[in-house]
């Protein structure tokens, strides 16, 4: 929509709001110039302009001490999104908030909150996340914790491959016999560490190693 402004020979201002941009009797206006602009991409893409403040670092510092396992995934800036750092408890539950940067986030997370973060776009995000957010959804109560469950007399020839392919990749010791659950999230933990394709000396294949030596043992990635 468009409208005209017709000004009278005497008139020797503008009303406000319009110098500068109607400076000829008769130009044609867009309804649009009153209204606020939104920030845009290189894309123009519509995106929102509020960055990082306090209070998002405080939830996210607030989420990784309450909450145990937390991962921290960087989700660099896209098109129409800013940096984010998403949090990702053991159970699943998660929290995102924006970032100033994906460097930013990075050192918040490894020096702030000392947890492991990765690049959601090499990585991805862990799918106990989406299972957490589909029983959140439906309204069915968490699953009993792992760490409850007491281990199997005797584990299978394919859960101790897998187990000795953990050991190997994390450069641990041999767990003992029948490993309780927290120390096989503990060489889980180390050896995605170590595979990560940003650390010097990881790679993806060696990361999806790790994630399917987790699988065969049943542990949440």
């Amino acid at each position: 929509m468009s409208f005209v402004i017709i000004l009278s020979p005497e008139a020797t201002t503008l009303p406000l709001g319009l110098i500068g941009v109607c400076r000829t009797i008769g130009h044609t206006c867009p309804m649009g110039i009153f209204r606020g602009r939104k920030a845009r991409t290189d894309g123009g893409a519509v995106v929102s302009d509020r960055n990082a403040s306090r209070a998002d670092l405080d939830a996210l510092r607030a989420f990784a001490e309450s909450r145990k396992g937390v991962e921290a995934y960087v989700e660099p800036k896209t098109s129409v999104t800013q940096t984010t750092l998403l949090l990702v408890a053991a159970d699943g539950e998660s929290i995102r908030r924006r970032v100033a940067s994906a460097q930013a986030a990075y050192e918040f997370a490894r020096k702030k909150l000392n947890i492991p973060v990765y690049d959601a776009n090499l990585v991805g995000v862990p799918s106990r996340k989406r299972n957490y957010d589909l029983r959140k959804a439906k309204g069915t109560p968490p699953p009993q914790s792992s760490s409850a469950t007491p281990p199997p007399a005797k584990q299978t020839p394919k859960e101790l491959a897998a187990i000795m392919t953990l050991e190997s990749i994390a450069g641990v010791d041999p767990l003992p016999t029948n490993p309780s659950f927290d120390d096989l999230m503990r060489v889980y933990r180390k050896a995605r560490k170590q595979a990560h394709p940003d650390r010097l000396g990881g790679e993806r294949t060696k990361w999806d190693t790790v994630e399917d030596a987790a699988r065969a043992l049943g542990l949440p990635d």
